[in-house]
């Protein structure tokens, strides 16, 4: 009886690893995000997605790497910071391609559910980037295709607008000064 069952068993894993001739698709990992206490729409994980680079004259120090991801077991989210492409900015230096950052508040519920289900896919473009942030300032950076999904953007209009500004990212354009002739 138990080399019976031994050989049941065997043919069971064989087939369960051939798959019985039906195509499984492979659910896409998606890691937990790191916990930062910077959530900032200058971020190089944040700028890349906008499509944009940090002026080197705006840096204050090397940029680092965020790793983005769902939040962690326990994780409560307190507001939400939408980062997305702004207006150009100008001021003596030239004109500058800004980033808006707008702080959000209200039911998260919603939002963090659609957040942590499978990221939507995205076409070509720049898409608006998501963190949450828990009511300590400790944050998360949502996936980079998160607010690909129509859900998210729909949690995210329902949500009140506490803060927005504008913060220059890159030069555009610098201004060259004429001097008299």
């Amino acid at each position: 009886m138990r080399a019976a069952g031994r050989g049941a068993g065997a043919v069971l894993a064989v087939l369960a690893l051939a798959g019985c001739g039906q195509t499984v698709a492979a659910q896409p990992v998606v890691t937990t995000a790191e916990v930062r206490t910077d959530a900032s729409c200058l971020d190089t994980e944040v700028l890349d997605a906008l499509g944009l680079e940090l002026d080197v004259s705006l840096r204050t120090q090397e940029p680092a790497g965020t790793t983005r991801g769902l939040p962690p077991a326990g994780f409560v989210a307190d507001t939400a910071l939408l980062c997305d492409r702004g207006e150009t900015l100008r001021d003596s230096a030239g004109t500058w391609w800004a980033v808006t950052a707008t702080r959000l508040e209200g039911d998260l519920d919603p939002l963090v559910r659609v957040a942590t289900r499978t990221p939507a896919a995205c076409g070509v473009g720049v898409v608006a980037q998501v963190w949450l942030v828990d009511a300590l300032g400790a944050a998360v950076l949502l996936p980079r295709t998160a607010a690909c999904d129509g859900d998210l953007t729909a949690a995210l209009d329902d949500l009140d607008v506490l803060d927005r500004t504008e913060h220059p990212a890159a030069l555009a354009q610098t201004f060259t000064r004429q001097t008299p002739g």
